[in-house]
């Protein structure tokens, strides 16, 4: 199997293995009465094990990437219609986390005017705030979808680029505030890994219209945050986080299989270039 075709698919089965390890640990290892895990549980040892041979595998395969393109058209351009699909799914569906983590926000505001001594006013923030970013983000991985597709600069998708990593970084900011004071990492280190990973790599994606390509480090937190993402799945997190993860998820799985096949494959067919599925029916007629 070739390359840009076994490392997406790859990331995949890892994303869903994960999750499934995941699921084990939780209903195996953990320990509701204490809180914590059972220390050297067959299900944790899996799930890490499997995670760690994920990453070292991506990153072997990567590595030897030292050629290849340096502009976004080049790297993520894909006149099939996977890709675009794709894209547009995670788009409104960010777009969906977004409205959800306002709603979740603003009815935890109403109940902190309540009890204000139950909520803390920072997380609330955090998230009304990640939650309004994603809603331009959508939009964002719409048009850069739309615009690799028809491999056409698009000035507003330009103009929110750096918004998917922006939301991503106060998304894991908001994570990281609602599970700060949980003192067993275990419980959700890997969702803050997983919005680490995402938000770094939509950030390295968005480089490349700033004549910052880094193609390497672009493909692993690709490839990587979209196994983490699968995984934490898992966890069952509020509905914000969960739509905000999968959408994260195949957006970067999405650009990342792209910037393998610009990198690794060969040249798309011309009957494909430059042609959108309705000039083409036109051609057939």
């Amino acid at each position: 199997m070739k390359k840009h075709v076994a490392l997406p698919a790859l990331a995949l089965a890892g994303g869903v293995g994960g999750f499934l390890a995941r699921r084990w640990q939780l209903a195996s290892a953990y320990v509701p009465e204490t809180g914590l895990f059972t220390h050297g549980a067959p299900a944790t040892l899996v799930l890490m094990g499997l995670l760690g041979l994920a990453a070292a595998v991506i990153l072997l395969m990567v590595l030897p990437i030292k050629e290849g393109p340096e502009d976004f058209l080049p790297a993520f351009h894909s006149p099939e219609t996977g890709q675009i699909t794709i894209l547009t799914a995670a788009g409104l569906l960010m777009m969906a986390a977004g409205a959800l983590g306002l709603w979740s926000g603003l009815d935890s505001l109403s109940l902190w005017r309540t009890h204000p001594d139950q909520y803390q006013m920072s997380t609330l923030a955090a998230q009304v705030v990640a939650a309004l970013l994603c809603l331009p983000a959508g939009g964002g991985i719409l048009l850069m979808g739309r615009m690799a597709y028809r491999g056409e600069l698009n000035d507003w998708a330009c103009r929110l680029a750096s918004l998917p990593a922006l939301a991503g970084l106060v998304w894991l900011f908001s994570a990281h505030l609602k599970n700060g004071t949980e003192p067993v990492l275990m419980k959700y280190g890997i969702r803050l890994a997983a919005a680490l990973f995402l938000a770094l790599a939509h950030y390295y994606i968005a480089g490349f219209l700033f004549g910052r390509p880094r193609r390497r480090r672009t493909a692993f937190l690709a490839l990587m945050g979209g196994v983490l993402g699968l995984t934490s799945l898992a966890d069952g997190a509020d509905l914000f986080h969960t739509a905000a993860t999968l959408a994260f998820s195949l957006s970067a799985l999405a650009f990342g299989q792209a910037l393998l096949r610009n990198t690794w494959g060969p040249a798309w067919p011309e009957r494909l270039e430059g042609q959108t599925p309705a000039e083409g029916e036109e051609n057939n007629t």
